[in-house]
This record gives structure tokens, sequence and C-alpha cells, in this order.
């Protein structure tokens, strides 16, 4: 996008789009300069975007061969490697708000160009701890905003209020989809990978995995991907409003929230906080793994108390503390395809795929839907009172099969 198309420039080199009045800003202020989006259903709205300093890099990590592990049953070790890549790079850069967005197996951030040696540091780190402690390879590339709006790629952000204590980054623009192409590509991944020559120090401090999969009240969890096929901004917008509209028509009250009350238990005496202790530690085994292991089991079994007498201790209010961790769960969200978490009904999910399939067939989108009986909970927590967001996917897959269906709807549409 040019600066014509895009809007002006700032003083501080923020470009603004619509007509969306936008606070004075600086490095550190970015996202948490731009205005709130109150309702699911204006993240389409460009008039709440900003376009990125071309000054910043959009950072791409996924697992190689997420598939392949998830049919193996190692669906937790792939959804909590995404999630810690985003908590090393919060925790390596503790004093800047960054815009992000788990995708179930990898994350999609922005971060200032300025802070590129600390941020390669910290995924350096989260790589390492992927191959020694799970076998796992993490994909790591990171690409210059400027070089994707050189190539016509907008890479535009918004800020969601999720709940009072948190706000999360709605990702818009080509640039997502084409930096994840070029760091995919066989051709063009190796310029934008990260080289794992260099310093190597990852910190996963308040990364916790120890709620117990949240079974479906209404029947199923559905884990959905939608994407707009139109290239036109307006005609894109016009598409996900009319799927978030029914869907939310569709869903009633709490739009299909994935997480109650009488579905969060955290984990009991005998519960495996296995993933938690390796990605601390670094560790599979060892007394740094022991002890962090049995960190989070009496963390846990402390916490099940509080909840059950609804007291308070160590920062933690039982009697408080689920009811925020329900408003500051990332179930839905946008970057550039529409992603969500759902409790359905088999007659909710039938109106569902009939409206989506009534949209492909009119060539607007691709969809993928994944089925599980349970949601996965996976954690970063800051602080027990406001500062903790949950990252919600679907058991057994979630996003990641999702995504294997709308890849394989898009194929067929290409013929390829």
């Amino acid at each position: 996008m040019s600066r014509a198309q895009g809007g002006g420039y700032g003083r501080n080199g923020l470009r603004a789009l619509g007509r969306v009045r936008y606070a004075p800003c600086t490095i550190e202020t970015f996202f948490s300069s731009l205005p709130e989006i109150e309702r699911f259903a204006d993240v389409t709205e460009l008039r709440f975007y900003a376009n990125a300093p071309d000054e910043w890099l959009v950072v791409i990590t996924d697992v190689r061969g997420s598939t392949r592990a998830i049919e193996d049953g190692r669906y937790r070790d792939v959804n909590a490697l995404g999630v810690a890549s985003i908590v090393a790079l919060r925790n390596a850069l503790p004093d800047l708000d960054l815009p992000y967005v788990f995708g179930g197996d990898g994350a999609t951030l922005l971060l200032p160009g300025e802070r590129r040696e600390e941020c390669e540091a910290a995924l350096r780190g989260v790589k390492k701890i992927a191959i020694s402690t799970f076998d796992l390879e993490l994909r790591i590339g990171i690409v210059p905003v400027g070089e994707l709006v050189r190539a016509g790629s907008p890479v535009r952000v918004g800020r969601f209020r999720v709940s009072p204590q948190v706000r999360l980054a709605m990702f818009s623009g080509s640039g997502f989809s084409r930096a994840e192409r070029w760091v995919k590509s066989p051709t063009e991944g190796p310029r934008f990978a990260v080289s794992d020559d260099g310093p190597s120090a990852a910190s996963l401090e308040g990364f916790e995995c120890r709620w117990q999969p949240v079974k479906s009240r209404r029947g199923q969890i559905a884990s959905l991907i939608v994407m707009a096929l139109s290239e036109d901004d307006a005609e894109r917008a016009r598409i996900y409003r009319h799927t978030i509209t029914t869907l939310e028509d569709a869903l009633e009250e709490d739009a299909g929230h994935p997480i109650s009350l009488g579905g969060l238990r955290l984990g009991a005496l005998f519960g495996d906080f296995s993933i938690e202790a390796r990605l601390r530690t670094g560790q599979a085994q060892g007394p740094a793994y022991e002890a962090a292991h049995k960190h989070a089991h009496n963390k846990s079994l402390i916490g099940r108390t509080l909840i059950g007498i609804r007291s308070e201790a160590g920062g933690f209010d039982g009697s408080s503390y689920r009811n925020e961790l329900i408003q500051n769960t990332d179930f839905r969200k946008f970057d550039e395809s529409l992603r969500m978490v759902l409790d359905v009904s088999g007659d909710q999910l039938s109106v569902m795929r009939a409206e989506l399939e009534s949209e492909r067939e009119r060539g607007e989108i691709v969809y993928g839907i994944h089925t599980a009986p349970s949601a996965l909970i996976t954690c970063f927590v800051r602080a027990y009172k406001g500062d903790h967001v949950h990252f919600v996917d679907g058991a057994n897959g979630g996003y990641a099969l999702a995504a294997k269906e709308l890849k394989k709807q898009l194929a067929e549409r290409t013929g390829t």
C-alpha cells in the first residue's frame, strides 16, 4: 500500500487509516496508542487499524511437521510451542506492548527493528528447547514490514478490547500471508530465517499449562478458520462481517465461548505438568525439571484449594480468578483470516456449516472446521490479577487441522 492509499505519516512515523484519530505515539506506545475495537464484529473495519511502521518486523513461528505430530497425539506439545514463542518475546521486551496472534501451531508477532537482536536471542532459545526437550523443530522467520509494503502487501494492526484487563492485536492486510509464504518457501525462506548462530536466551517465566482440557457443554468444540477470497478490502470486510453476524446469531448470548466456570479444573493430584516443566527449564529430566514439575503441581493444588474455599493467598484470588480467565481468553481473533474456537451443539454446527458452505459455493470464502470433545488452555501469567492471557485451541489438532481442510479447499479451487 502506498502512502497515498494508506493515509499520511504523522510526526512519529505512524500511518493512520480512515477517520479514527490516533494519539501521538512512540515505538514504545505504538500498539497501546491504537483506538480500541469494542465489538468483535468491527474487527474487519479498516478505520480501526494503523499501518505498522516500515522499520518494524513481522515474526513468523510454526512447528515443522505439526500435522504429523498432531496425528501422533502430540497436539499439546505443538500447542505449547506456539504459545512459547509469544511468551519468550514478551519476556524479552517487557517494556513493550507487542502485537501478536496465536495460531495453534505457531504465532505471528510484530516488533520494532531496533530490538531485533534481543528477540533473535529469545527465539533461538525457544527453538533449542523445542529440539532438545520435545524433538520438534520450530521454524522461525523475520520479514521487514518495509519489504512487504514495497511488494504491495500492507501490514495493518488493530487493538481489540477482549476484557477490562486485556487488549489483543488483530491483523489486517496481505503482508502477513505474504510473510508466511516467504518464510516457508524453500527458495525465499533461508533469506528470512533466524540463524542458529548467536546468543540464545529464552525466558518462559509466566508460561503455565495447569488446566485440564475443558469439556464441551453443548456437544462439540469447533475450531474454525475462514478466509475471504476477494482482493478488494471493502468486499472482504463485507464478507467477514456477514460471517461473524451469522455465527453470532446462531451461537446465542455468549457467542459460543468455549470456557465456562463449571468446566475449569486445575490439574489433579496426579496431573501431568511435564510440558510446563520442560519449557520453563529447557530440560526433560534432572533436578531443575523435577523442581519445576513439583512447583507447578503444588501451585495447582493450592489453586484448587483456594477456588474451593473462595479465598485469596499469594496474589491468587480463588473467588475471582476463573471469571477473569474466561474474560481474558483469546477464543476469537482476526489476522486477515477469521479464527474462532467455539462450543456448539450439533444443530448449531449444522447451521454454521450450511452458511459457510453457501459462501464457499458463491466463491466468497474457503474455510476449515475441526471438532473435538474439549478445548485446551495454555496461559501466560504475569500477575494473577488482571495481567494474564489465556490461549485456547481445540483438542486433538484444533486450528492446525482446520487449516489443513482450508488448504485443501483452496487447492481444489485453484487446481493445484
